[in-house]
């Protein structure tokens, strides 16, 4: 996950399922999403990464 919109998409289940991230860092995760006006398991149409990510450098 690099981007707050892959975050959001994801269930607090998908989550959960992430090696060494337990309850702690999930409800940690969610606080900080809350002050942001934000929750897990948001629907955001048309959210792609690539549209967030550099331009690859051809060789």
């Amino acid at each position: 996950i690099k981007y707050i919109g892959e975050l959001v998409q994801k269930s607090e289940q998908e989550m959960l399922k992430t090696k060494n991230f337990g309850k702690k860092s999930l409800n940690e995760i969610k606080d900080v999403l809350v002050g942001m006006g934000f929750s897990l398991g948001m629907k955001i149409d048309g959210f792609t990464p690539e549209k967030f990510s550099p331009p690859r450098k051809e060789d």
